[in-house]
């Protein structure tokens, strides 16, 4: 009887340990499992570079950067920012590509490292229906100037994209947080072409009511 009590104690004994063993082995195992719980993704953005727009398609768009943004509209924004004389946009950039296309472009700064890009092209009409197909996935629409329109915040400076028909005006600064906060600048913009009050500039082929303005010099000043 006392060996046949000492085999039941050593198997209840065992079954014990192994039952406790159970409730505390690998707890760190145990901790990544719940830490692998899902997580939201980011939506993806695209990862090609921007059509490539074809420069012969082109409408030429003369302007001077104070007539295309007033110095009170720019002041108005940051009382610092002057315009640059001479601006070449950055091999690559938005602005580079609009001035690719016999376009306007236009900058001002800040001693302080505040910046302001304002520029206009007009695009063929494949080139331009391509621009907007590819800024549907790249940006973001909005409906705050009117037409079709388009919105983003890139390393943190806000960028508009602009449509009148063929014609693509494109503003960018630090200074542009959301859709409203480049308002101004898109209107006086839009107002020095032409545009503001029309969602197209179908009658700029050479006819009345032109969207490419008429002064011709050097865009810099």
């Amino acid at each position: 009887m006392r060996s046949v009590r000492t085999t039941v104690a050593a198997g209840a004994a065992a079954a014990a340990l192994i039952l406790l063993a159970g409730c505390t082995s690998n707890p760190v195992a145990a901790g990544t499992r719940q830490s692998a719980a899902p997580t939201s993704v980011a939506p993806a953005t695209p990862t090609t570079p921007p059509p490539t727009q074809d420069a012969a398609d082109a409408a030429p768009v003369s302007i001077r950067c104070r007539v295309l943004a007033p110095d009170a509209v720019v002041q108005a924004l940051e009382p610092e920012l002057q315009v640059v004389r001479g601006w070449t946009p950055a091999p690559g950039s938005a602005s580079a590509r609009l001035e690719a296309l016999h376009g306007t472009t236009c900058e001002w700064t800040t001693a302080a490292g505040d910046t302001l890009e304002v520029a206009v092209a007009k695009p063929g009409r494949e080139d331009s229906v391509a621009l907007k197909n590819d800024l549907v996935e790249r940006s973001q629409s909005v409906p705050t100037y009117g037409g079709e329109a388009y919105f983003q915040v890139v390393d943190h400076v806000g960028q508009a994209d602009v449509f009148r028909g063929r014609t693509w005006l494109f503003v960018r600064s630090n200074r542009f947080f959301e859709p409203g906060d480049a308002t101004a600048i898109v209107s006086a913009a839009l107002d020095a072409l032409g545009l503001r009050s029309s969602a197209t500039d179908a009658p700029a082929e050479g006819g009345a009511g032109a969207a490419t303005p008429a002064p011709t010099e050097t865009p810099a000043g």
